[in-house]
């Protein structure tokens, strides 16, 4: 930002569900990333002057009435303790504090946070802020901030870090918990039920994202958010799932069979899926990886595979049975921001996956684990969640 120059954010709120229902709500990623607050509606402004920056935490005032029926609102107090912004004022002062240094001159510029995922949605606050701007004040330039935040978002720092670290270790005990529960003729959401619970006895209520509890050939739908489905003897179940600690989440998907025992074609197919998944993080060098490396590797590793196995001829493309990449970031989303081309470096979060789906044999899976680059390689954060098939079955015995 340039001296004469706003940065607005906003938490959001909760859209409505239907009637009078709301769904939960969720604050907007970069809002919380630069506030640490979650209270919905919630506004951040930070002016530039003089080359220094006056921060201003806008929030529900305290309501005993509206708190009666809703729940505690945050304190100023307390809002100046969980985000460092010492000047917090009342949500209904914004568009006056802000209207009046606009009318004086003194801005000449907005940076509003642009999610390419909101463009041209007009129940996006930022967008209805942004056009009411334009309107009244047309000379006032408008910029985008969703880059450099995001930019900034891809570097984890150590804390952050150490939270998705806590989420990893969470998501273990949920996955092995499951492994110990999984019995033919449960459904599919009962094993789900497992997972949550664990979460539950932490203090977490919900997973970082839907999760993706499935067995047989429901494991060949990718996104499949809907578990109603019946763990069959000599199937193989398929978890996609993950904890969220204190706002960062883990993504980790482990595959095991229901009764407890790999089938021999099973074995050979997932000893494929894993050996190439360990060779990806051997492929991890900070400043010279890239995730285009690491896809371009696994298509080749796994066709290469499969060839040799007999399960893939030697002019069929792998996309038959490899459907998806498997390289994301990982943070305050589950798909988190951050670039795919450039190289890997010291900070970065991400999940290294690798999936073979072979409908023509009942087949189908992932061995997804989570990485933090480190200044000379990585850290394997998901590596206590075993995976190996003798360490799989015996955790089931």
């Amino acid at each position: 930002m340039e001296d004469g120059e706003a940065l607005v954010l906003f938490a959001g709120t909760a859209p409505r569900k239907s009637a009078d229902a709301s769904y939960r709500f969720f604050a907007n990623r970069n809002f919380y990333y630069l506030t640490g607050i979650v209270q919905s509606g919630s506004i951040f402004l930070a002016v530039k002057d003089g080359g220094a920056v006056e921060e201003t935490l806008f929030i529900h005032p305290r309501d005993p009435m509206a708190e009666r029926w809703h729940g505690a609102r945050i304190s100023r107090e307390d809002a100046t303790a969980a985000s460092g912004i010492e000047t917090v004022r009342d949500l209904a002062d914004f568009e006056t504090a802000l209207s009046e240094r606009l009318a004086s001159g003194k801005l000449s510029a907005l940076w509003y946070d642009f999610d390419k995922f909101d463009a041209g949605r007009m129940d996006a606050p930022q967008n209805r802020h942004s056009q009411a701007i334009a309107a009244d004040f047309p000379d006032v330039a408008q910029k985008d901030a969703y880059p450099p935040i995001c930019e900034a978002r891809t570097i984890k720092d150590a804390g952050e870090i150490a939270r998705i670290r806590e989420a990893v270790a969470l998501t273990r005990e949920g996955i092995h918990a499951m492994m110990k529960a999984a019995r033919r003729g449960m459904r599919e959401y009962q094993l789900e039920a497992v997972f949550n619970k664990v979460l539950a006895d932490d203090g977490v209520r919900e997973a970082a994202f839907a999760s993706i509890v499935s067995s047989g050939r429901n494991n060949f739908y990718i996104h499949y958010e809907e578990p109603m489905g019946t763990l069959g003897d000599g199937e193989l179940i398929l978890t996609d799932i993950g904890a969220r600690k204190h706002e960062y989440v883990a993504d980790i998907s482990r595959a095991f069979p229901v009764n407890g025992r790999f089938t021999e074609e099973q074995k050979k197919v997932y000893s494929i899926a894993l050996r190439v998944n360990k060779e990806l993080m051997d492929l991890l060098k900070p400043g010279v990886t890239t995730f285009d490396d690491i896809e371009a590797h696994a298509r080749r590793r796994v066709r290469e595979e499969l060839v040799t196995a007999g399960y893939l001829g030697s002019d069929e493309d792998v996309s038959k049975y490899y459907w998806h990449k498997g390289t994301h970031h990982i943070g305050l989303d589950v798909h988190d921001v951050g670039p795919a081309g450039s190289p890997v470096m010291p900070g970065m979060v991400f999940t290294i996956d690798v999936g073979i789906y072979m409908e023509d044999r009942d087949i189908g899976f992932r061995v997804e684990d989570n990485v933090a680059i480190t200044e000379t390689g990585y850290e394997h954060l998901s590596k206590d969640i075993v995976r190996e098939i003798e360490d799989i079955e015996a955790m089931m015995r």
